[in-house]
């Protein structure tokens, strides 16, 4: 799985503070989408860095208007140009393409389209669209340029991808398995204090004791749910309403941010 030091060598136009701080979402979006052998991970990284501008754009540049009225991208309401424009390292764009991969990662994205743009979402979504395209197959083969046709629907600045490319592959490690090691449970809280962060985002279809500890934390805060260690419905439920009330945003997800203000 990439490090921190392989991402600095790939885009080292990205700010250390930045890479600290989606890292951890591009390992996490990685894992779940099976990007974890070598050519996957060098194609995927090498796509990202010329999409997002080395990890500097995460929502597009422009207004969006140019896309007011697109019946191909699902655009049929006043406003949908604007309101559902390029987000995430691999520019989401449109109502129907917001409506699909929210709901395929169980988010409500057509009502709350800015989290597109956010890190706990944005990379998620670029790595369902890489899995679902078939892009995981096609690395494999090192079919880059067949890569870069269906993410970008043509060859524009193929050149540059091909550079981050032939950078990943000399600077990823040839023999990594794309092993994510597991994050040790958190540890009992003392009270008053928060319990270590488990290293891995919680969301839906999580499970075990990090997820229960989260439960009964809501629980204690007077959110109605289940303490069972999973997260169903009804936790996703109680996270985005906490969220809301703590001005954390609202998708669901418990990140390092969530799991603070839980207990804070």
């Amino acid at each position: 799985m990439v490090t921190d030091d392989e991402l600095r060598q790939i885009m080292p136009n990205c700010a250390a503070a930045k890479r600290a701080d989606y890292l951890p979402f591009i390992q996490q979006a990685m894992a779940e989408f099976d990007i974890t052998s070598y050519l996957r991970e060098t194609a995927f990284l090498a796509q990202l860095a010329h999409e997002s501008g080395e990890l500097r754009y995460m929502e597009e540049i422009a207004s969006g208007a140019a896309y007011e009225g697109r019946a191909d991208l699902g655009n049929t309401q006043p406003g949908d140009g604007k309101r559902f424009k390029g987000r995430g390292p691999i520019q989401l764009t449109g109502r129907a393409n917001y409506k699909r991969y929210g709901d395929l990662l169980g988010l409500d994205l057509v009502n709350n389209p800015t989290v597109a743009a956010t890190k706990e979402v944005g990379f998620r979504i670029a790595g369902q669209f890489w899995k679902l395209n078939g892009l995981n197959e096609l690395a494999d083969q090192q079919q880059f340029k067949a890569i870069t046709k269906r993410i970008n629907g043509g060859y524009n600045g193929l050149d540059d991808r091909i550079k981050y490319y032939e950078r990943a592959k000399k600077v990823m490690n040839s023999d990594d398995a794309g092993a994510v090691p597991a994050p040790p449970p958190a540890a009992p809280a003392a009270a008053g204090q928060a319990p270590a962060y488990p290293g891995a985002v919680l969301r839906r279809g999580s499970k075990g004791s990090d997820v229960q500890a989260v439960q009964q934390r809501l629980s204690d805060l007077g959110y109605s749910l289940s303490v069972d260690g999973n997260f169903g419905p009804g936790t996703a439920n109680a996270v985005v309403a906490f969220q809301e009330k703590n001005g954390l945003g609202n998708d669901g997800i418990v990140g390092p941010k969530t799991w603070a203000a839980l207990w804070a």
